[in-house]
């Protein structure tokens, strides 16, 4: 059974990635209820035609900016191009000008990630299509950073392509996109970690769900580095075999990196349960993301589901974040360490249409994982999370009432919490925390439906201290996940019920103390052809 499960995990998040893909295929009462966009367009890559041609030279896509939206009310639909869905997204803050942000977002109108460009405090961003390694090539999962060092924009991304037959995603490729006007115009991606095979009976290597940070501290011995850290998935006829967190670093604003190294080490005390390789190593991994102390240490936090004393038998497979840490740039790490644990393995959740944990009454996949935030004034470490503990789980019909929570570090090795975060009835979800550079208040973005409805879904942010936060409700609106227009469950009494809207949102303070914030929203009911529903789009506010 552990085997298996473990298996159907790794199937799942690449199986996701095929139903994540633009428009596919007819406009079909079955694809729209499979999650597939119900009209074609020319322009909309499908899975038959992203498969790369050997033949075929690898030019690269280049980016385009396509429109301008523009700021009408405190949110702002960033989205301006066409209908189809954007999820996913990120949004950074240069840290020399608080009015100059790049955003970015899974676009599931053409074959790239979408990039927002704002350099005048949000009043308009100028949107477009992300730069792609080559017209076979699909991407997903951006972020941003910015070097201030070098000038430079640094846009990371899944570039990957499909199978024959279209089924299976494959080859997965990381790669970084480099701008010197802002994010305006991005040049040809560099290949950070190259995936591997699109043959099910062979080696393949998937990478996936990447973050990245820079060292903008000029006082820092590793200033204007550039940390890029990934999940591997490798897999040898068709089984599941690891998936540890690599790492790899740029000096040179993104023009070259260092040989990817595995990070997630080894840990026999907290990393009991092996699928296979070495008894010990942490190496069932997911959901990193790194940040920088002001002194130039990097810490990594990352979800891991190999520690068997927290499985409540036969409930398997919770997960507990665990940190890593380098003092020299990323030359060495320290063996991980353990934060929490969390509940949210079998039976701690319901399941959606796909197999995958949702919430109560809803059919969208939900994640525990959020992020992990250093406060460049003192180095104190933030790293929140959201699980079922506060609901019923470990029996066959969960029921959730999913809150979020904090964990707090002065130094990396000893951990104090959990703390809730949010306090309300009902379920929050998908946090991302960053600490406000002039106040050194916590700020964490959650989704959130405790206002009424259940059925309903709002974005909240909450700011403070660990033992005491103010709430503000940022979304002007109500999101409609119960009737999409893409994405559809097509399950009795929940047909139009959406399946996915990304597996997280974002948060960053610039250094005038203002809070900006992308999330997922479905506030807007269109019609395209015969389908109706809510559509899916990125919403800004600044606080």
């Amino acid at each position: 059974m552990r085997r298996r499960l473990m298996v159907v995990l790794v199937s799942g998040l690449l199986l996701g990635l095929v139903v994540l893909q633009p428009a596919q295929g007819a406009s079909t009462r079955d694809s729209q209820r499979r999650g597939v966009a119900p009209v074609r367009m020319a322009a909309v890559v499908t899975p038959r035609d992203a498969v790369r041609s050997s033949t075929e030279p690898a030019v690269f896509v280049p980016s385009e900016v396509e429109c301008t939206a523009t700021r009408t009310g405190f949110n702002t639909n960033l989205d301006c191009d066409d209908p189809f869905p954007n999820n996913e997204p990120d949004i950074e803050v240069d840290p020399a000008d608080p009015r100059h942000m790049v955003a970015s977002s899974n676009d599931y109108g053409s074959c790239c990630d979408q990039f927002y460009t704002s350099f005048d405090a949000g009043r308009t961003w100028q949107t477009g299509n992300m730069s792609v390694e080559d017209p076979g090539r699909t991407g997903s999962d951006p972020v941003t950073t910015f070097d201030v060092k070098t000038g430079t924009v640094l846009h990371s991304s899944l570039n990957y392509t499909f199978n024959e037959d279209g089924t299976q995603t494959c080859d997965g490729d990381l790669v970084v996109s480099r701008s010197k006007d802002g994010g305006l115009t991005w040049g040809e991606p560099v290949v950070v970690a190259g995936g591997l095979g699109c043959d099910l009976d062979a080696l393949q290597l998937f990478n996936d769900k990447e973050w990245m940070v820079t060292d903008n501290n000029r006082h820092s011995p590793f200033y204007g580095r550039t940390y890029l850290t990934w999940t591997q998935f490798e897999a040898r006829s068709g089984d599941f075999v690891a998936s540890p967190i690599l790492e790899a670093h740029s000096d040179n604003g993104g023009r070259t990196w260092s040989r990817p190294k595995e990070i997630s080490g080894a840990n026999a005390a907290i990393c009991t349960f092996q699928t296979a390789g070495p008894a010990g190593r942490c190496d069932e991994d997911q959901f990193s993301v790194p940040t920088v102390q002001p002194d130039g240490a990097v810490v990594v936090a990352f979800q891991n589901s190999q520690n068997e004393a927290l499985w409540e038998s036969p409930e398997e497979f919770d997960n507990q974040y665990l940190v890593v840490r380098s003092d020299d740039g990323g030359k060495s790490w320290s063996r991980p360490r353990f934060v929490v644990g969390l509940e949210d393995g079998v039976n701690d959740y319901p399941v959606n249409v796909d197999g995958r944990q949702t919430l109560t009454g809803q059919q969208f996949r939900v994640n525990s994982a959020g992020n992990i935030d250093a406060d460049p004034n003192t180095g104190k470490l933030y790293l929140v999370f959201a699980d079922n503990r506060a609901g019923r789980h470990d029996v066959a019909d969960p029921v959730t009432d999913v809150n979020v929570y904090l964990m707090t570090s002065s130094d990396g090795a000893h951990w104090h919490g959990p703390s809730p975060v949010s306090k309300a009835a009902s379920d929050q979800w998908f946090p991302w925390v960053d600490v406000n550079p002039v106040t050194s208040k916590v700020g964490v973005l959650y989704h959130d439906r405790s206002y009424g409805n259940p059925a309903l879904y709002n974005t909240t942010l909450a700011e403070g201290t660990p033992s005491s936060f103010d709430y503000t409700k940022v979304s002007t609106q109500p999101s409609h996940p119960k009737n999409s227009i893409f994405f559809q469950a097509g399950v009795q009494g929940c047909e139009q019920c959406v399946t996915f809207i990304g597996d997280y949102i974002g948060l960053d303070y610039g250094r005038d103390g203002k809070a900006n914030m992308a999330w997922t929203d479905m506030r807007q009911f269109r019609t395209i052809e015969d389908v109706s529903g809510y559509a899916q789009y990125i919403f800004y506010a600044r606080r």
